[in-house]
């Protein structure tokens, strides 16, 4: 069972009591998304009935708000701090920004989704949900490190002393995917420790009337905007542009992609037929590829680096400059397969306290974080 602060989400419950999908707007249809699904070309929202592929982790969790003395970063609004209970320390980090029109609370879903694996995962909102510009998001992502930061110092916080001030990845969906991108750019003058970043169905709009001569507005995307070298993990769908203006066109995620350096580890998994809300909720490989993501940038658990190079069943187009090192071995048995018979031997081992060399996180012993490790490898090969 999760814990939550009950308190937070009544209001939100109470709400969705005496609503049906089709009742709600943008903002609330997406933090219910577990039942509703919304239709950017209609502007309307649905239900879906959904949630059934939704899978917690095994930490339970709880929230941490300004009212508990979060601090009021000034380039956000309403951040809420999701963090695990007695899970691996020190505990590192995952930021996760709204697209337009969303609130820290479009978000939460994705909160709760990680650190219920072990991770503080922060959720924010623009200061103006319709007006903020990507640049504006990117600036919000950055100054929620400093909070998460400061909770490491602030004595009456829960998470004095327990967070890896070092290592953070920043992410987003539709504009805040697009703020991801922009906040890598950012890192170099603002050094935040980015570990690396998550798209979600992300746009990216940026104004330079300087390069961007055959825009009337001023926007394009070129190499140049997006010249870094942090690691990026960029999940879009195949017909988005069905959902967007024209104008978008050359502005989304596929693009990104192509126009982040070659030499910089970067990820493309396009979702087949999938259109801009494919990836805006953790399900199905939408899950699986960013929490091994997250697994393989935060954590230097280089066993889920093979399974970031498998490509999606769903996947209209999966490309990558990721290496994987390859000098740790998971057949365990010898018998040339990876299958869950070497998990086997693993619990079996572990549960015996049979000597076995299989640290995976790399805290110096072989225990049931192993194992819960390589289980979560195995079932994405």
């Amino acid at each position: 069972m999760k814990i939550i602060n009950i308190f937070h989400v009544f209001p939100f419950f109470i709400h969705f009591l005496w609503a049906e999908c089709s009742d709600l707007d943008y903002a609330d249809c997406i933090y219910w998304s577990e039942y509703c699904e919304w239709d950017a070309e209609s502007q309307e929202c649905f239900e879906v009935g959904g949630g059934e592929n939704l899978e917690y982790g095994p930490y339970n969790y709880e929230i941490i708000t300004e009212d508990d003395g979060l601090r009021d970063g000034p380039d956000y609004l309403d951040g809420l701090l999701y963090y695990p209970i007695d899970a691996n320390l020190p505990y590192r980090s995952i930021i996760f920004t709204p697209g337009f029109g969303g609130s820290s609370s479009t978000m939460s879903i994705w909160g709760e989704f990680f650190a219920s694996y072990g991770f503080i995962s922060m959720v924010i909102g623009p200061n103006d949900e319709i007006n903020d510009s990507h640049e504006q998001r990117a600036f919000g992502l950055l100054d929620a490190i400093q909070t998460i930061k400061e909770e490491n110092w602030r004595i009456e916080s829960p998470l004095n002393n327990l967070v890896d001030t070092t290592r953070f990845i920043v992410a987003g969906y539709s504009m805040g995917g697009g703020a991801s991108q922009i906040a890598l750019t950012l890192e170099s003058i603002h050094n935040n420790h980015i570990s690396g970043a998550i798209a979600l169905n992300p746009t990216i709009l940026i104004e330079n009337c300087d390069v961007c001569t055959d825009n009337e507005y001023c926007i394009c995307l070129v190499p140049e905007f997006l010249e870094h070298e942090i690691p990026t993990l960029v999940i879009a769908g195949e017909d988005e542009l069905d959902d967007l203006s024209n104008d978008y066109d050359g502005l989304i995620g596929q693009d990104i992609y192509l126009n982040t350096p070659e030499t910089t580890m970067k990820i493309l998994y396009e979702i087949e037929n999938g259109n801009h809300s494919s990836a805006d909720f953790p399900t199905g490989y939408v899950s699986n590829k960013t929490l091994d993501w997250a697994q393989y940038l935060l954590m230097g658990n280089e066993s889920f680096c093979d399974s970031l190079l498998v490509s999606p069943s769903d996947a209209s187009q999966f490309l990558n400059t990721l290496q994987c090192e390859g000098n740790f071995s998971y057949d365990l048995n010898e018998d040339g397969d990876i299958d869950n018979t070497d998990l086997i031997m693993l619990v079996v081992s572990v549960l015996n306290s049979f000597e076995i060399e299989f640290d995976i996180n790399h805290d110096q012993i072989t225990n049931i974080f192993d194992i819960l490790i390589f289980s979560s490898f195995i079932e994405n090969i």
